[in-house]
This record gives C-alpha cells, sequence and structure tokens, in this order.
C-alpha cells in the first residue's frame, strides 16, 4: 500500500509541474476507488501540498502551481460532495478564524468527515466569529472544528472560543492550535494526525445507525446506535 501512494504522489507532482490538471483528477480519483477517502489524504494529498509548499520555498516551483494544485484539489473535492441527509445526519461547522487564510486543509479534513456520514457545513478562510457561532445557532451544530496556523489566531480570541465552547463542542486544528500552551477553557485541540482527529470529532456525536460512523471509504471512527445527541453544554 505504501509504495501505491508513493507512486500516486510522485505522478501527481509530475502533473502538477506540468500544470496538467486531467492527470492529477484521475489518480486522485483512482487512489479514492483503492484506498479510500482517509488515506488519500493523509498519505497523498496533504504530502504533496507539503512539497509543493517546499519546492516554491527552493524556488523549483512558482506561485502559479500553488494555485494550480489548490484549485484542482478544490476540483476534486467538490466530486466527493455526497449530500448527507435525514435525522440522522450530524452536522459540523468548519471554519478558519479572521486573518487565517489557508482552508484547504480543513476542507480536505471535511472529506474526512463526509466519509463518517458527517453533514459539513465550510465557512472558509478569514471567517468573523460572531459568523461561526451564528451558523452554529442557526444549524443546531453537534460540532464545531476550527483551524488555523498562527498561534495569535487563537490566543486574541480566547473569550469568543470559551463561549462558543459553551454551547457545542469546540475542536481546534492546526499549527496555530498546537502550538497553544493551553486551549481556551471549554475547548479541546485536535491531534495533528488527520486520521486521528476525525476519529476525535467523530466520537462525539454517534451516528444513529448501527457502523454509519465509520461508513464511506476509508473510514475508520468509532460509529454507534441510538439518539441524535444534542450539542454539548458546558
Amino acid at each position: 500500500m505504501a509504495q501505491g501512494h508513493d507512486i500516486a504522489r510522485r505522478r501527481v507532482m509530475a502533473a502538477v509541474r506540468d500544470l496538467d490538471g486531467a492527470t492529477v483528477r484521475d489518480v486522485l480519483l483512482q487512489s479514492l476507488l483503492v484506498h479510500g477517502v482517509d488515506d488519500t489524504v493523509a498519505e497523498v494529498v496533504m504530502p504533496v501540498l507539503r512539497d509543493v509548499g517546499d519546492s516554491w520555498e527552493r524556488g523549483e516551483l512558482g506561485v502559479l502551481h500553488e494555485h494550480f494544485v489548490s484549485s484542482t484539489f478544490r476540483g476534486v473535492l467538490g466530486e466527493l460532495r455526497v449530500p448527507v441527509e435525514g435525522e440522522e445526519a450530524r452536522t459540523v461547522v468548519l471554519a478558519c478564524p479572521p486573518r487565517e487564510l489557508h482552508d484547504l486543509p480543513l476542507e480536505l479534513f471535511g472529506a474526512m468527515l463526509r466519509a463518517r456520514r458527517w453533514r459539513v457545513v465550510s465557512l472558509g478562510a478569514n471567517t468573523p466569529m460572531t459568523a461561526i457561532a451564528e451558523a452554529v445557532r442557526v444549524l443546531s451544530a453537534d460540532a464545531c472544528v476550527i483551524a488555523g496556523v498562527r498561534r495569535s489566531a487563537f490566543e486574541s480570541r480566547m473569550p469568543s472560543l470559551s463561549r462558543l465552547g459553551g454551547r457545542v463542542p469546540v475542536l481546534l486544528a492546526g499549527e496555530g492550535a498546537l502550538g497553544l500552551p493551553a486551549p481556551p477553557p471549554r475547548t479541546a485541540v485536535l491531534p495533528a494526525d488527520l486520521r486521528a482527529a476525525a476519529d476525535v470529532v467523530d466520537a462525539i456525536a454517534p451516528a444513529v445507525r448501527a457502523g454509519a460512523g465509520a461508513s464511506g471509504p476509508g473510514a475508520s471512527g468509532p460509529g454507534g446506535t441510538g439518539g441524535r445527541r444534542e450539542p454539548a453544554v458546558g
């Protein structure tokens, strides 16, 4: 399996250099079919994003390649957005706080949650805290994931994050969250490993259908049965 991931990464990187979107799409869709969402995101897509960033820093790739890979990956993500509906659907709000502009990793994380039968509502980059709180309220969300690369993005919003954590489970993610000495009260920090992080979110609100919590390609999170849990308070 590791060899298959390595071949996929090399093919995608070569296609990125050539600005060959069709090949990027074909390789990723084949990986999704064979290995599932979790492994494709963790073992192919995220390493490619890091390689593109490193190559840009070394002057081997340009800004156009960074924009190209972001746009192409988002296009593939769009093909995975199968609606998760019904009373059994659990809802998670994803967002990056103000002045956080890199939301693609969070979108990829959303794909992993969709594979676990979560209804994912993404607010994208640079989202005001008031908008995040309003989305949680309107949707009666079961969880909220807020991601950022800067520690200050969280440190400057400790009261807002704590208040939101009193209404819904709030999970902080990204390098900024991992760098915090301690998370704001009534919040938690997700692990760096995306698969482990998705399992943490998945365990917050067990799915109604037996096994639904781990359904979908590549998903390995815990499932469950029983009624839909209301957002946690306190």
